[in-house]
């Protein structure tokens, strides 16, 4: 199924809602359903926040089947930002030394299954699956 949603915080409660009804629908398990939600949460986050004068809505396209989901996010008129690309992120350090930014991908890379970006036309394409067990 597919959706647009604005460009705006106000808008993940509602995206929660359209991928869990989708989610619940499919019969996924929680064990998928969590790292679902926190890996569009953070995408689409970051979309809003490094745009935030793009006026233009983003679009969700989630599928399930077998247990598993794939997810689309689309975003148009922006600037390239790969989210595949390595993060510089330690995890070892002591949160009051670290540099802020790049955690939140580098835990979206760690969480799902495949996650591939596509860039063409000043539209960003993001794509991710997270299988069952």
């Amino acid at each position: 199924m597919k959706q647009t949603f604005p460009r705006s915080f106000d808008a993940l409660g509602d995206i929660y809602a359209f991928t869990e009804d989708i989610m619940t629908g499919a019969g996924v398990g929680d064990a998928v359903r969590f790292p679902v939600h926190l890996a569009m949460e953070e995408l689409f986050t970051n979309m809003v926040k490094y745009c935030p004068d793009n006026a233009n809505d983003i679009l969700l396209e989630v599928r399930a089947a077998n247990g598993g989901v794939a997810v689309t996010l689309t975003d148009f008129d922006v600037d390239e930002f790969d989210v595949t690309a390595a993060r510089d992120v330690d995890t070892s350090m002591p949160l009051d030394g670290r540099v802020p930014g790049g955690l939140g991908l580098h835990l979206v890379q760690q969480m799902v299954d495949s996650l591939e970006y596509e860039y063409r036309g000043r539209q960003s394409t993001v794509r991710f699956t997270k299988e069952s067990g």
